[in-house]
């Protein structure tokens, strides 16, 4: 279009003739040279212990050519990468399962169907442990640990203040409170995770083609856990992915353990998540309770707010988290000329399935409890809940504004990653007693 402007105007969509008529290029799609087939074990447990796996029976039926195992994928590589040490999360449970769907073995058939077969014979010795699930009780005395050498459910903690909010709340007409629970969700794309590896021994070189979201962003983080140099790993995305919606940022555990497999068994391996395992263990949106307070005058004008959060990431925290905690720290006050902030951050682990970023992620939990504790304001006071947003908006004239964690109109991204990083504010050190 030449001159002019878009708004109003009717586009013509470009991209559809090609997909419509099957010229789409996804994961499921490409073609590999002696290319074999994956299914994966998974634990029916939420916390177990490991006692026995015997992939021998498996191995015998026709077609098998390698079973990888817990105690191939520990000798194989390294955990991941995470904000914190002690947290040992590999691709596979290696000893101990700790969610429903946990990967435990990988069969490598000649066929999709040889693989899913063999999974019934792989023998499986568990020792069930005591699970917990809520992100509070995993925090209270005597809750089962996940992590025996962290000690602790609780995997990180900050605390943060800005402006002087004791003073605020000091000199409030009234304090406000709220408890709010926001629950975990996902998103399911049409297209599932998939993941191809291909090993060359003589070059040491691993390709891994994956329908993954931003393949540079977590690069080096496989290449580490599988003690390979970067630039023998190779990540290559299809043409086409059909949805990801932050989802497929969290493939990368399944490009390792595919890429290990593949290596073990000699071949190139392809993986295709049925829709039954993306379900169960492929990624979601970590459930939160907050509890938040306000400092009010009684005209409605909001001084301070106080916010504790506890987010439930599921048996292990692996990167990016604690993503959803913090990456909406810049503006964590909303829309609102709130001036003094006072923050206690929480990530937990719980026998749930593993956590990473879903569209919006960190925004919609925040927001909302933030924007139900301005409508209970508006209700103490006997207020229109407009009104009340109105009075404590951000007016035209502020801007460029800057919010008190940090947030900046101009360089939004910039001043975001610096608040998170700790440039401002008074930041506590990682705390391991519950919140």
């Amino acid at each position: 279009m030449s001159g002019g402007v878009w708004v109003g105007r009717s586009v013509r969509r470009l991209e559809d003739p090609r997909l419509l008529t099957g010229r789409g290029s996804f994961i499921d799609t490409l073609d590999v040279a002696n290319l074999h087939h994956a299914a994966i074990l998974r634990s029916p447990h939420a916390h177990a212990r490991i006692k026995r796996l015997d992939p021998t029976p498996a191995l015998a039926l026709p077609g098998v050519v390698s079973v990888l195992t817990g105690d191939d994928v520990a000798a194989m590589s390294d955990p991941f990468i995470n904000i914190t040490g002690p947290v040992r999360y590999y691709s596979c449970a290696v000893g101990t399962a700790r969610f429903v769907g946990e990967p435990l073995a990988v069969v490598v058939a000649r066929s999709r169907y040889a693989a899913e077969d063999a999974l019934d014979l792989v023998e499986v010795e568990y020792e069930p442990l005591p699970a917990v699930l809520d992100q509070e009780e995993a925090l209270a005395a005597g809750a089962p640990i996940l992590h025996e050498n962290l000690g602790t459910n609780l995997c990180v903690r900050r605390q943060f203040r800005f402006g002087d909010p004791d003073r605020a709340f000091a000199e409030a007409d009234h304090v406000v409170r709220g408890r709010f629970r926001f629950p975990r969700y996902s998103h399911f794309p049409l297209e599932t995770y998939g993941v191809i590896a291909s090993f060359e021994p003589a070059a040491r070189l691993l390709t891994l083609w994956a329908n993954f979201q931003g393949p540079f962003i977590i690069h080096t983080v496989i290449a580490r856990a599988l003690r390979m140099p970067q630039n023998r790993v190779r990540v290559i995305v299809p043409g086409d992915i059909g949805g990801g919606f932050g989802l497929k940022t969290s493939v990368y555990p399944y490009m390792t353990l595919v890429g290990l497999a593949a290596i073990k068994a000699g071949v190139p391996v392809k993986w295709i998540e049925d829709r039954r395992e993306h379900l169960t263990a492929s990624s979601s949106h970590a459930d939160r309770v907050s509890y938040l307070e306000a400092a009010v005058r009684k005209d409605g004008t909001i001084l301070a707010i106080r916010n504790r959060s506890v987010d439930n990431v599921g048996g292990y925290i692996r990167t990016p988290e604690p993503a959803n905690l913090l990456a909406r720290f810049s503006a964590m006050t909303g829309a609102y000329r709130i001036r003094n902030v006072q923050l206690d951050l929480a990530a937990v682990m719980t026998n749930k399935s593993l956590t990473g970023p879903v569209r919006g992620y960190g925004g919609h939990p925040m927001y909302f409890g933030l924007e139900r504790m301005v409508d209970i304001v508006a209700s103490r006071l006997g207020m229109d809940p407009a009104e009340i947003r109105l009075k404590n908006f951000i007016r035209a004239q502020e801007f460029p504004y800057r919010t008190p964690t940090g947030g900046h109109n101009p360089n939004a991204r910039d001043e975001a990653l610096a608040s998170v990083t700790g440039i401002r504010g008074e930041i506590q050190p990682v705390e391991t007693q519950a919140p």
